[in-house]
């Protein structure tokens, strides 16, 4: 059989340096966002394995974590300055073509046999591997395994990147999706838990930058235009030919990225149409996996440790409002005060204290994973009613399509970090329906929910990002359109930053 390059072999190499060089810039603005990895889920402040900034944590004062970020520069990654969310996009369109590209390419690797290239057929490659790389150590060119077009350390690398590496760094991306890893949780924690995950993420991607290290120089050991010629032309025969078609079309991903760096950083909201038009389609798929996560009390963040106040350690993000009417709702415990309002384009109109909101639930709750988009994770058991339940008794009228939750806060008098508005989102009736969509009113079966964490009431999304789990809850209105709502993107942070409201990726 010839194991040459067929062209489709050529095809999808040169579209993987396209997509994997988006992949890591695009993942490094995410990663800047949050840059700390960990061991554990959670991610209890000082307890980090690895930090990429210099900034330090407060010690004796609270802090959100929207204040530990990262300004990574637009040389470095896609695209730069804070952006996470028009990161994030450029991150799910390259996977979009990444993975299909891969899944193309790994059955016709299958189909044409071409999958010798990559696999040993006997154990002796593995001694040749090592003979190998003493070759290269000395300056020296090694031979091509028989009847291949590789050497056997070559083989052996190759192999690992594209079916083991490659499905590593898809099983771990697909796994950092909240309404994935929540709705296949014992998976999840098998994996390690969500950052064990996210940790091996990374670490692939180190994996890639590894890799591309080492092959570059190797190309040019071995003789870059007769490398590169094999790469254009399948051959070498033409290697000025080849050389140069292929030096061209690496300045061409150079320039691909300028020019994508640049219109982002000038025209977010057209990249924003790009990535629905690409990566929504298969998104939307991801409603129909709604969370089931049922982990037991001793998984609760801080429970692991023996501490008594777990809630103590549940990740806050965000400042609570500092309104007159909230303070005052503090200072007398909500208890008595709290009235949480349904409305809109329902039957049965209602206002429910937390007192009826407590005998509503008849002890219902649930323990379950915080996904912050950023990247840090908590988990709390969460005392509360189902939306569900509550539409239940309000019944929507026909054409009701989604719920909006309004918060107390207001970002720009109570988060100096944002604009100013009241914090909003909405949710499409299908998500507002999940069994684990919650009106939550109590923490770690500790009473109330602290004011840092939403309370006294607020809203639980399990299969989306922590953003959208809106806190300080106020009222709860159901719609037949959520696009003329302010902006019309269905939330606070979808108007005036760039998140898509599908945020179960």
């Amino acid at each position: 059989m010839d194991l040459g390059f067929p062209w489709w072999l050529r095809v999808e190499h040169f579209l993987n340096i396209i997509f994997i060089s988006f992949l890591v810039r695009s993942g490094l603005e995410i990663l800047g966002t949050y840059p700390k990895l960990y061991r554990s889920q959670h991610t209890v402040p000082g307890t980090s394995w690895a930090k990429f900034t210099v900034q330090q944590e407060p010690k004796h004062k609270y802090y959100t974590v929207g204040g530990e970020d990262s300004d990574y520069s637009p040389r470095i990654s896609l695209p730069g300055h804070r952006l996470l969310g028009l990161g994030r996009y450029w991150h799910f369109m390259a996977v979009t073509g990444f993975v299909s590209c891969w899944v193309i390419y790994f059955v016709l690797l299958l189909v044409t046999g071409q999958w010798r290239r990559y696999v040993p057929t006997s154990w002796d490659t593995f001694a040749q591997a090592g003979q190998d790389m003493l070759a290269y150590l000395a300056f020296t060119m090694p031979h091509p395994v028989d009847g291949m077009v590789f050497n056997a350390l070559q083989q052996l690398s190759y192999g690992f990147v594209v079916l083991i590496l490659t499905p590593l760094v898809i099983l771990t991306g697909a796994f950092q999706s909240p309404a994935i890893a929540n709705h296949f949780s014992r998976i999840t924690r098998i994996l390690g838990g969500r950052q064990v995950i996210r940790s091996t993420h990374f670490l692939c991607l180190v994996g890639y930058v590894a890799f591309f290290a080492i092959h570059l120089p190797l190309v040019f050991l071995h003789g870059y235009l007769h490398e590169t010629s094999k790469m254009v032309l399948g051959h070498s025969d033409n290697p000025v030919v080849g050389g140069v078609i292929f030096t061209i079309g690496l300045v061409l991903v150079i320039v691909l990225h300028v020019v994508a760096t640049r219109w982002t950083l000038a025209d977010g909201r057209a990249v924003e149409k790009l990535h629905n038009l690409i990566v929504r389609p298969w998104s939307n798929l991801l409603y129909k996996l709604p969370a089931r996560m049922n982990y037991d009390r001793s998984n609760i963040t801080g429970k692991e440790v023996g501490l008594d106040n777990a809630t103590h350690n549940f990740r806050g993000s965000g400042r609570p409002p500092e309104t007159a009417e909230y303070l005052a709702l503090m200072a007398n415990g909500y208890e008595d005060d709290y009235v949480l309002e349904i409305g809109g384009y329902v039957e049965r109109p209602m206002t429910l204290t937390i007192a009826d909101l407590r005998e509503l639930a008849a002890g219902h709750s649930q323990t379950t994973l915080h996904h912050c988009v950023q990247g840090f994770t908590s988990i709390g058991r969460w005392r509360g009613i189902t939306v569900s339940d509550l539409l239940d008794l309000v019944k929507p009228l026909p054409g009701a399509t989604d719920v909006v939750y309004t918060s107390f806060q207001n970002m720009g008098r109570d988060d100096v970090l944002y604009e100013g508005g009241s914090y909003y989102e909405s949710t499409p009736m299908v998500e507002a329906r999940m069994p684990q969509t919650l009106i939550a009113f109590e923490l770690n079966d500790e009473g109330e929910i602290p004011a840092k964490n939403g309370g006294p009431v607020r809203l639980r999304l399990e299969t989306s990002t922590g953003f959208r789990s809106l806190k300080w809850l106020e009222r709860i209105e159901v719609v037949n359109r959520y696009d003329i709502i302010l902006k019309g993107r269905g939330g606070y942070f979808e108007d005036t930053d760039f998140f898509d409201r599908n945020q179960l990726i």
